[in-house]
């Protein structure tokens, strides 16, 4: 549903960079991926690891179409190419694929054989290097999976009677009253993945959904592995070469409207304790240029400071049963910013209460030299220790870093740029600059959202955000009522 916007990944490391460093000076993307398409338009990255000789060959083949794509008549469509391609295709019958797919598939728990979203349908494959064989017959899957369907309207209704298959993967909490609500005004509204199809749709009203939205040209295939890139480009060409088509018309963008500023509650069967969430909502910018790249760092600092500032002071609150988490998130192109507090009914005023009054105090008078002279020294012992953690990240979390880039629009560059980019960054900032970012930070409004375990009793949440309104921005003494 969302992907995580903590640059903090693997470790604190993610190659992210902008169209230009501090100096103004061009950016490269890190020249080991190698990036290419075919004369169809079937896009290719491929990252050969030999120093990774044992970790699996990982595949992700990403489609541009999901469920946003459905006309009312096409409602399941884009579940249901998928949903066929795992029960029996036209090199692989149902038998085949049960000995075929455990051996292609990601370890169990691990990920997905496929993910049907909003915007995108993607396949994941993983499988030793030792089993060259396995590739031949993966892509030749993957072909399958994303040619014209050749199903009858006999085999739809078949699927649609044993419609969720344990391949295929759904965003979780659509079902979430946060989620319906966050989903307003947008339009992923009436269009979540995976609903059943019609019970009369055949597969003519599937073809044409196909040529329409499964174009080779909305394709890219990802893979990282200790491979041999000239023969496996040579595989991509084979498997791929045959697909047609071409995209007429533009894919609806998956966004998200602007987070209404009034608090709202929820009751949920999701938690266990009251969640109270401070949401600091804004558009998404992709990172294009060198502000954003460090701006984007200072908020990682700022997020961090604080985490362990309220945490500290947590500790020594005398308030049980309460947990605090700070995070920040790309929800399709709303960057959203979060505190969290879990705490018992009873604990949430006085919860509240200290969260307002540390902010408060925070954007006030800042960090203390103490404080950003250790944050500085822990963010340049780990980057001392970037390439002994690259080194040591397998071909799983690189895949999904590099996903994670493309999602985010921004550019992968090589490690050794990266340090010299967050050396720069990290030896001009200042204690000054950074507490300047966190007032301007603190001193916006959050929205206030709370979800309740289901069958408590309702908090009035306007009256939580009067109190922290009153915590965090006081009036002033003349405008007292006596």
């Amino acid at each position: 549903m969302h992907s995580q916007y903590l640059f903090s990944a693997l470790g604190g490391l993610m190659f992210l960079a902008v169209g230009a460093s501090v100096q103004a000076e061009p950016l490269r993307a890190d020249p080991a991926w190698q990036v290419g398409k075919l004369d169809n338009g079937f896009k290719w990255q491929i990252l050969s690891t030999p120093h990774r000789p044992t970790d699996n060959v990982e595949i992700r083949l990403e489609v541009n179409a999901g469920s946003l794509q459905e006309g009312i008549p096409q409602v399941g469509f884009s579940y249901l190419l998928p949903r066929l391609a795992v029960a029996g295709t036209p090199h692989f019958s149902h038998e085949s694929l049960d000995a075929l797919l455990p051996q292609i598939a990601p370890a169990a728990g691990a990920k997905p054989l496929v993910d049907v979203s909003y915007d995108y349908t993607r396949y994941s494959l993983s499988f030793p290097p030792s089993r060259p064989e396995l590739l031949k017959e993966a892509f030749s899957w993957l072909s399958d999976a994303v040619s014209k369907p050749k199903a009858t309207d006999e085999q739809i209704q078949s699927v649609r009677a044993d419609w969720l298959s344990p391949r295929l993967a759904l965003p979780q909490g659509m079902s979430e009253p946060w989620w319906r609500y966050r989903i307003k005004n947008s339009p992923l509204v009436d269009h979540d993945p995976g609903q059943p199809v019609a019970e009369g749709a055949t597969i003519q009203q599937l073809g044409e959904f196909y040529a329409k939205w499964y174009t080779p040209d909305a394709m890219t295939l990802y893979v990282v592995g200790n491979v041999d890139r000239r023969q496996l480009m040579e595989q991509i060409g084979r498997a791929f070469g045959g697909l047609a088509g071409k995209r007429e018309a533009p894919a609806t963008i998956a966004a998200l409207s602007a987070l209404p500023a009034e608090p709202i509650n929820f009751l949920s069967t999701e938690v266990e304790k009251d969640r109270l969430t401070l949401v600091w909502d804004e558009p998404w910018h992709p990172i294009v240029a060198s502000a954003p790249l460090e701006r984007q760092w200072l908020d990682n600092m700022a997020q961090e400071l604080i985490t362990l500032r309220l945490n500290q002071r947590l500790a020594k609150s005398g308030l049980k049963g309460v947990s605090l988490d700070f995070s920040c998130q790309v929800m399709y192109q709303r960057n959203a910013c979060k505190i969290t507090i879990d705490s018992p009914l009873t604990g949430l005023k006085p919860s509240l209460k200290y969260v307002g009054t540390e902010i408060a105090k925070l954007s006030a008078e800042g960090a203390t030299e103490a404080e950003y002279s250790a944050l500085v020294a822990e963010k340049k012992e780990r980057l001392s220790q970037v390439m002994v953690t690259y080194a040591k990240t397998d071909t799983a979390a690189i895949m999904d870093q590099r996903l994670l880039i493309e999602k985010s629009g921004s550019i992968g560059v090589a490690p050794e740029l990266y340090m010299r980019l967050r050396q720069a960054f990290l030896d001009s900032m200042t204690l000054q600059v950074l507490n300047a970012h966190i007032h301007q930070r603190l001193t916006v409004k959050p929205t206030l959202v709370l979800r309740q375990p289901t069958g408590e009793t309702e908090e009035n949440v306007k009256a939580l955000a009067e109190m922290l309104e009153g915590i965090i921005s006081p009036a002033p003494k003349g405008d007292a009522k006596g």
